[in-house]
């Protein structure tokens, strides 16, 4: 996909999250509800397009920093840093929720550790499809 295309397509992917966030909004204004979690999510929605486009924008004003932002997008080093950063955080959280589950457990928190505990659970075998997946496609 070409550059400016994948640029044209975050565009149109914020000013989808617009859309929703005031679908959302509307939403709980036509059911009459109280429900504020729904028009808080559609707000953030709504932040987040703003924002989004702000920043397409002010990559896009002129070529020059289209350029410097596919360079830092398709660089070899930052995309390396991309991803030990996120297996890092991975494993990080991993290990968070292992602890998570044995200290609640402890205090009798039985519940919360279940959940959590399922929650890892997912997560790993999330984790081992996309594994698997990768794999086969090198």
């Amino acid at each position: 996909m070409d550059y400016k295309q994948k640029l044209r397509l975050r565009l149109n992917i914020s000013i989808t999250y617009i859309v929703l966030g005031i679908l959302f909004i509307a939403a709980t204004f036509i059911t009459k509800t109280e429900n504020n979690f729904i028009s808080s999510f559609g707000f953030a929605m709504i932040i987040i397009g703003l924002v989004r486009i702000r920043n397409y924008r002010m990559i896009t004003k002129d070529e020059d920093t289209i350029r410097k932002q596919q360079i830092i997008e398709t660089d070899e080093r930052n995309i390396s840093i991309i991803h030990k950063a996120k297996s890092a955080a991975f494993a990080v959280y991993s290990l968070i929720l292992c602890t998570a589950v044995i200290v609640l457990s402890f205090i009798g928190m039985h519940e919360a550790a279940k959940w959590i505990a399922f929650s890892l659970c997912l997560l790993i075998v999330i984790y081992l499809i996309f594994y698997i997946i990768y794999q086969k496609k090198s």
